[in-house]
């Protein structure tokens, strides 16, 4: 004759189940992050200004190909996570507001890529002897020029 009570037997298996949903858990979360590698990130066109719209292109390898992607320009989110498609690339279209450099970032699990992407705003000639002038990327003579400091330091030089 069996003496189990039918309430004991259901307990039981209760506690089993419970036990091995926790030892699954404990495996998932100490399971190893999927390998994910941002490969090359590049930005169509050439000249980049403000207010015009490109594409960001990121190639992507690795076990975690299908993870999602993430973009940011300076830090600030562009879209939110993309889905990468065509497997092993995302893009996203971007149009920046602000002249100046810009730090591309595309990330896919752990991996991280940046590119920098000089912007200007073809309304600002800038100054022409501020080469830090976003407007002006590069301006300048690069020499003692002509400009009263080129003068006086050709003066002091004996030019």
């Amino acid at each position: 004759m069996n003496t189990t009570t039918p309430g004991l037997i259901g307990r039981r298996i209760g506690a089993g189940i419970a036990g091995f949903a926790a030892a699954t858990a404990v495996a998932v979360f100490a399971a190893p992050q999927a390998h994910a590698t941002v490969d090359s990130i590049t930005v169509s066109g050439a000249d980049h200004t403000i207010n015009t719209t490109y594409t960001l292109r990121a190639k992507l390898s690795g076990a975690g190909i299908g993870l999602l992607v993430y973009w940011s320009d300076n830090g600030d989110q562009i879209t939110g996570p993309k889905v990468p498609w065509p497997v092993g690339e995302s893009s996203v279209s971007w149009t920046p507001k602000t002249p100046g450099q810009h730090l591309i970032t595309a990330s896919q699990g752990g991996s991280t890529k940046t590119v920098v992407v000089q912007v200007t705003d073809p309304s600002d000639p800038g100054d022409p002897g501020d080469p830090g002038d976003p407007g002006n990327p590069g301006g300048g003579t690069g020499s003692a020029g002509t400009g009263s400091a080129g003068k006086l330091l050709g003066g002091l030089l004996g030019r």
